[in-house]
């Protein structure tokens, strides 16, 4: 009887959590709104096809910037790794670890709304703050940096507000002070402008220590956050000390990155620059807009979320330095936002936190159909999702016609060991669909003008020049002529063998192969 009793409430309990669900939920969801997902031949998106190929080097020997010229972090591309050992030539391992970010944000996202509201409400909300993630705008196709580092920002929004729930003072533990150190060097080695949410944080605890006099507190926060950087960053510096490429780390991912994607003017021209991107990209996602304002002005001015002034200078010391972190450098391509939209989260608490006192009964024959209310829930949210995001309308479901990467692939594969070069444009998702690793280190175009790098597309012209590569793809407009190309020695070495026509994303393009002339 004591056994089964035991049982019994380990599979209530078991039921009362909402993690398996959310789990279910994630995969499910991700399988129609990120091209990653095996509804799609690949994901369309040049970075996402870039951070593939820097990954598939990484496992075959390549090191990146040193032999694969990328500007983005480390673990970003050891992620895509992981995802190359999965499925070799398609997304399908993207797709799992985007669904297990979706999944981190979910049980977070939960977690923080049960801090203020009860079982029911928080696994609504959770549910419907997908939303405000997969909104195309920002989320685009799928598989950016900072949809990775969603799941860290989450946590820290966690950690904190759990904290100031339970103690009005700022003696955080020194597990806490560790974790943050260790999420400040994932996040940095993701994508470095992301980790303005840790930058506020430390400020103000910084300047409420400073104020306090609370030196002690200020020491030990140092001392395990900086713990906490050390162990998540030492795998790298172990792992580019052993292929001889720290110079290279330096050079490109922070001094390349610093000096080409930076605008360059002084510090009240950024925060007024900052201040007009970040309003721009607010009107373009308007159901974001409305949440956010809402959470923040509601949190910052009830007294319902926090104890004291301190509390609410934290809150928003981290939010304003998340804005200044991602906008700052005065670049405004529409998926920074993303990092910037789970700020919504706290438009719904706030909303669901005026309807916390309807009438009993209602709460409780809701309760007593909390499943059947999840599940109608899930499926509610799911249909809204294809409001805000049509990613599935270039799915295998309505495009049947082979790919120009498809096409390109199978006339590439009958070469024994075929070379490409993707010339001019950042990585077109030839090299994947080929299943090729590069050969030469400039092995697409970046989003950087000739005079601030003409290195990248010199480089390339040599490649070209000296047929170092069997293949070379282009992009250009579908009005473009082949004769019309422009293009250092191409005509010398090398002839058209393919051409396509392919919509990517809104606009249409036109897919150009040559083959080298042996």
């Amino acid at each position: 009887m004591k056994e089964y009793n035991v049982v019994h409430r380990f599979h209530k309990q078991f039921l009362e959590q909402p993690y398996v669900f959310f789990l279910i939920f994630s995969f499910f969801l991700m399988l129609f709104f990120t091209q990653s997902s095996p509804l799609f031949v690949l994901n369309q998106w040049v970075d996402s096809n870039a951070f593939f190929t820097v990954g598939k080097g990484m496992v075959n020997g390549l090191v990146p910037y040193r032999d694969l010229f990328e500007q983005k972090g480390p673990f970003l591309y050891s992620l895509h790794a992981l995802a190359y050992i999965l499925s070799q030539s398609t997304f399908f391992g993207v797709y799992i670890i985007e669904s297990i970010a979706m999944f981190i944000n979910l049980v977070f996202s939960f977690k923080i709304c049960r801090l203020y509201l009860n079982w029911l409400s928080s696994v609504i909300i959770a549910l419907f703050f997908p939303l405000f993630i997969l909104n195309q705008t920002a989320f685009r196709l799928g598989d950016s940096a900072e949809e990775f580092a969603i799941p860290f920002l989450m946590i820290l929004l966690f950690i904190t507000l759990k904290h100031f729930t339970i103690s009005p003072d700022f003696l955080f533990k020194r597990l806490e002070y560790l974790l943050n150190g260790v999420m400040v060097g994932c996040v940095f080695w993701i994508k470095y402008t992301l980790v303005g949410p840790w930058i506020g944080f430390y400020m103000a605890i910084l300047l409420i220590c400073l104020k306090k006099g609370t030196w002690g507190e200020l020491f030990k926060a140092v001392i395990f956050t900086f713990s906490g950087l050390v162990l998540s960053s030492i795998p790298w510096f172990i792992y580019f000390g052993m292929n001889h490429a720290i110079k290279d780390l330096f050079n490109v991912y922070i001094k390349f990155n610093l000096v080409t994607y930076s605008m360059q003017t002084n510090f009240i021209g950024k925060i007024i620059n900052c201040a007009i991107i970040f309003g721009n990209a607010l009107n373009d996602n308007n159901e974001n807009k409305v949440m956010i304002i809402i959470g923040v002005i509601s949190f910052m001015f009830s007294r319902r979320y926090f104890k004291n002034i301190g509390q609410k200078f934290l809150f928003l010391s981290i939010i304003l330095f998340l804005i200044l972190g991602v906008y700052y450098g005065g670049r405004k391509y529409p998926y920074y936002f993303l990092i910037v939209a789970p700020l919504s989260l706290f438009g719904l608490i706030s909303i669901c936190d005026v309807f916390k006192h309807i009438n009993k009964s209602t709460q409780l024959n809701f309760l007593k159909r909390k499943w059947f209310v999840v599940f109608g829930v899930a499926v509610i949210s799911t249909f809204l999702c294809f409001g805000y995001n049509s990613n599935i309308q270039d799915s295998k479901l309505f495009i049947k016609e082979p790919l120009a990467q498809q096409k390109f692939a199978k006339l590439m594969n009958q070469e024994p060991n075929p070379t490409l070069l993707n010339y001019g444009f950042l990585d077109g998702g030839f090299y994947l669909t080929a299943n090729i690793i590069p050969n030469v280190r400039y092995f697409e175009r970046q989003n950087i003008d000739y005079i601030l790098y003409p290195e990248n597309m010199d480089e390339q012209n040599r490649y070209i020049k000296e047929g170092k590569v069997q293949f070379i793809v282009l992009r250009v407009k579908t009005v473009t002529r082949p004769d019309q190309l422009r293009v250092p020695f191409l005509n010398n070495r090398y002839h058209l063998i393919s051409q396509h026509n392919q919509k990517v994303g809104e606009d249409f393009f036109k897919f150009l192969l040559y083959k080298r002339v042996n």
